[in-house]
């Protein structure tokens, strides 16, 4: 490879209008994927174009680069990095082209993701059949690339049977579409199709003859039927090839009619036999998909999670899900019941359910999708791997299959989970190892082997639906014998030079899958030596515990999470981006004083503390508490700056200058003065003035006779209903003393999650030392710490046990209780007249991290005649303090449109939310009044 600086790639930004990135965080951020590898790139190009791929591939070709095409980085294979170029396709060349309800068909960019097809096809009675689990957040490049297929392609197949067209260009730099390709004879096809159509005509018996007699097989490329009435059909081998051929880059795929009705039989086993049996048996009734879960996942499942542990019963080897669908309900319903027939006839199963209704059938998914994701939150060195997950066997021989994978695994001592689509004979199969182990390294290696071997003699593939990567591609040349020379040849059709992921498919080394791990034996972490949060767990443990799987990059409402991927769809966004930079420098892979740097900063203040991904994420992992950390550690060398600091002085201002700041607001209302302020303060000019009350809370508080109950509670009202918004205070107050209970309102201090958002987080300890002295034993005498605020509920129950792990904050966490919750626990007590207000009510994220979060609708959702709109939408866009700088303003405005359009869609008179922040969005986009829930009762109260 050419020596490699700096004004090389300045030759690539020049020719193109898509963005290129060479500094060591993007570098970093894309060495990994959701594999167990690391390979550390030279260069990411984020392309905007067809233009912009012709001109990276002659660039790649003219510095003798390899080239790594990237969609979401899901691929569990390592078939996504590399050491040249990555074309990340997820940032710009993501868009929906066309949908065509004529002719059932869809044209998108290879950035497109499945779960925005979804989104798109609502209503229109047409769906994409092949769909992975990871198909909310994968891409449709990726998904062709790996030929993916999921839960029902028993019933309809991999991606590669829907392609209808696509746009690629080859490693000369050249653009055909497959249907060019088709369209012409012989004769008339460039040199290289020529040459393929030849390799194919000459070895066709070969060709033909050579592959497993397997229905569900991704390994090496798919040359069967290449040549089709005298023409080149070549949307199959570019199927699977894993961006080892061409590079894809406009995509026209095949929809169909969506079923309207489905069934599902649940039946548990008491053997392996039994399963394999009744899947046999039900294949011919032509079911959608039969999953299995087999007793090492139910027996992982109900260890750990108290939920599953009661909805799964005992005593059972396995359990399977044989699900129907059709176009009426008597047919899916007669075909559940033939399979419950056939299972009691042979008597393969003592216990099954029919799930009939949309509830029952939600309910047993909801076991099967939450036992698998608990995998990733075993605690231990050891970790579930993608490793042998992917191989598929011919249905008849599942038995041996089973029997054969427990040999193995149980002979070297290594726990494992089986689960997957049984009725294509496609287990997966995930181990768990250490990979910072010498030993568990090695045994990747024999453990692929013997796997290998079990499903080579019982006539299966080695690559089921995931593709080869860097896990499988030795097996290639095993698995093929004589027909690996023709994927040889092949490739060197397509890619002489070996540019296109060189060590994918066609690359025979048999230690590979053991090469460039993410860990490996030498890897090294090193703890920050002075941490400024608590860490029970410990934060290189917590930095570690992303395993890449990229759910955090879902770009639809399916998940909150990450509300500012969701906008810039940039790598540096996305929470696993946090997790892969902090692992970096514990690592040593980046020098310490990266941490310090501008890029490295900039990937962690793309965190807004949201909290959304701790919630949703597969592995838990706590990336605004690691985003925390490493703000603290900036700010505590370099300070923060003056529009950092500014929310953190809302107790002073409120305490201080509540009295005059009414003055300003005639003069804030005016542009020029809203934009000097910006320029003094750094608060966007676009955002309304917000004065303070005249009258705080503790003011208006003084001369109330307070109500003496048994029943007490602590009221932590936060700074905006102390200092901005007093009315809220009031009205909790109000509704509580109606139901009998005395509210004790303390000297009171900021709850904290100003400064910890802006790293501060000396301030935020010294906000909860505060708070301790003046509550004093208040805390001992109440029932309740009750709150209106929701981020200030957040941070009592979650981030003051981060600043200090001891009693005080321990107890505080117990008493916590949203107010909304409170007021449901004593309804039988309240009466209200009824209201015909209709509401349209937003869920704020901090609402979200906190226990019984629903209880704001439920509330509501109790005024006779009142009507309450849930908007079930995204993240406002504010994010506490975040959202009122300028330089944040419009990416803030754009995470909001989602939320807000809805509300502005919506009848309601009103928007309801508990949080202050997303009060403001809410008023500032709808133009519509925006109440706290609890005015809403207190107004209703008789």
């Amino acid at each position: 490879m050419p020596q490699l600086t700096k004004n090389i790639f300045d030759e690539l930004t020049e020719n193109i209008r898509g963005e290129v990135y060479t500094d060591a965080v993007r570098r970093y951020l894309h060495s990994t994927d959701g594999s167990i590898f690391r390979v550390e790139p030279a260069c990411i190009v984020y392309p905007k174009d067809t233009s912009d791929v012709v001109e990276a591939v002659k660039f790649a070709n003219k510095y003798g680069l390899s080239v790594h095409s990237r969609g979401a980085g899901s691929g569990l294979c390592g078939s996504a990095i590399g050491r040249g170029i990555i074309l990340d396709f997820a940032k710009f060349m993501n868009t929906l082209i066309d949908i065509d309800e004529e002719t059932k068909t869809f044209v998108c960019e290879p950035g497109y993701r499945f779960g925005e097809l979804e989104v798109a096809l609502k209503g229109k009675g047409l769906f994409f059949p092949p769909d992975p689990s990871s198909g909310e957040y994968a891409t449709f490049g990726g998904m062709l690339g790996t030929n993916a297929s999921g839960a029902h392609s028993v019933k309809y197949g991999n991606v590669s049977d829907y392609i209808e067209d696509a746009e690629f260009v080859t490693t000369e730099g050249k653009v055909y579409t497959l249907s060019q390709i088709a369209g012409t004879d012989y004769d008339s096809l460039d040199e290289p199709f020529r040459k393929l159509f030849d390799l194919y005509e000459g070895n066709q018996e070969k060709i033909e003859s050579g592959y497993p007699a397997i229905r569900f097989n991704v390994a090496g490329y798919n040359l069967k039927k290449l040549v089709d009435s005298g023409r080149l059909s070549l949307g199959k081998l570019i199927g699977g090839s894993e961006g080892t051929l061409v590079i894809t880059t406009r995509l026209k795929f095949r929809l169909l009619k969506k079923p309207t009705h489905d069934s599902l039989v649940v039946a548990y086993f008491d053997n392996i036999i039994n399963s394999a049996k009744a899947t046999q048996a039900i294949l011919p009734l032509n079911p959608a998909g039969i999953e299995i879960m087999d007793k090492s996942l139910l027996k992982f499942a109900k260890e750990f999670d108290e939920k599953l542990n009661e909805a799964i019963p005992d005593g059972y080897d396995n359990v399977c899900m044989f699900e129907f669908d059709g176009f009426s309900e008597e047919e899916t319903t007669e075909l559940a019941e033939r399979a419950k027939v056939i299972l009691e006839e042979q008597n393969l199963s003592p216990l099954m359910h029919t799930a009939a209704t949309t509830e029952e059938k939600e309910k047993f998914w909801a076991v099967r999708k939450a036992a698998v994701p608990i995998l990733y939150k075993i605690k231990g060195e050891r970790k579930i791997l993608a490793l042998i997950e992917d191989a598929a066997v011919p249905t008849d021989r599942l038995v041996e299959y089973f029997e054969g994978l427990y040999g193995i695994l149980e002979s070297h001592e290594a726990k494992f989970v089986i689960y997957g689509h049984i009725a294509k004979g496609l287990l997966h199969t995930r181990p768990l190892l250490n990979l910072k182990d010498p030993h568990d390294i090695e045994l990747l290696r024999v453990l692929d082997d013997e796997v290998f071997a079990l499903v080579n003699r019982l006539g299966g593939a080695i690559s089921g639906e995931h593709g080869d990567g860097r896990l499988r591609s030795k097996y290639i040349k095993k698995q093929y014998g004589a027909l690996y020379d023709v994927f040889m040849e092949t490739k060197n059709i397509f890619d002489s030079g070996h540019m296109l992921n060189p060590e994918i498919k066609t690359h025979h080394d048999e230690n590979q899958m053991m090469k460039f791990l993410r860990y490996g034996k030498d890897y090294r972490s090193e703890d920050i030596p002075r941490k400024n949060l608590t860490w029970a767990d410990g934060f290189v443990e917590e930095a570690e515990k992303c395993h890449g799987c990229s759910k955090c990059t879902t770009v639809t409402s399916a998940t909150r999470m990450c509300p500012v991927y969701k906008i810039t769809r940039d790598e540096y966004s996305a929470p696993k981006a946090k997790a892969n930079i902090l692992r970096a420098l514990i690592s040593g892979a980046v020098d310490d004083r990266a941490l310090y740097e501008e890029a490295l900063q900039e990937v962690i203040n793309h965190c807004v503390n949201c909290g959304s991904c701790h919630i949703e994420c597969p592995s838990a992992v706590n990336i605004p508490k690691l985003s925390i950390e490493a703000k603290s550690q900036y700010a505590e060398r370099f300070g923060v700056s003056l529009t950092d600091r500014i929310p953190t002085k809302l107790e002073d201002m409120g305490r201080g200058l509540r009295k005059v700041t009414w003055m300003l607001e005639p003069v804030m209302k005016h542009k020029i003065a809203r934009n000097i302020m910006e320029i003094v303060s750094g608060i966007s000019a676009e955002r309304e003035f917000m004065p303070l009350a005249k009258n705080s809370l503790h003011d208006r508080l003084k001369d109330r006779s307070k109500l003496k109950s048994e029943h007490k509670v602590l009221y932590f009202a936060g700074c905006y209903a102390s200092y901005v918004r007093p009315q809220i205070g009031e009205a909790m107050i109000k509704v509580l003393e109606a139901a009998g209970i005395e509210v004790i309102v303390p000297e009171q201090h900021c709850c904290g999650i100003p400064h910890l958002s802006k790293g501060l987080v000396d301030g935020a300890k010294d906000k909860v030392e505060q708070n301790r002295k003046s509550w004093g034993k208040l805390l001992d005498e109440v029932d309740y710490v009750v709150t209106t605020c929701t981020s200030c509920g957040l941070s009592l129950y979650k981030e003051w046990g981060f600043l200090r792990d001891d009693e005080f904050t321990k107890k505080v966490k117990s008493k916590l209780i949203h107010i909304s919750t409170l007021v449901n626990m004593n309804m039988d007590k309240l009466e209200f007249s009824e209201s015909k207000l209709h509401m349209a009510y937003h869920k704020s994220c901090h609402m979200r991290a906190l226990p019984d979060n629903g209880s704001s609708v439920k509330m509501l959702s109790c005024l006779k005649g009142a009507v309450v709109e849930d908007l079930a939408s995204n993240c406002c866009g504010m994010a506490g303090s975040w959202g009122m700088k300028a330089d944040n303003y419009d990416l803030s405005t754009k995470i909001g449109t989602p939320m807000t359009d809805k509300l502005k869609a919506s009848k309601a008179e009103i928007g309801v939310t508990d949080c202050p922040t997303c009060t403001m969005q809410m008023e500032h986009m709808s133009m519509k009044e925006v109440k706290h829930p609890i005015e809403v009762m207190a107004e209703c109260l008789k």
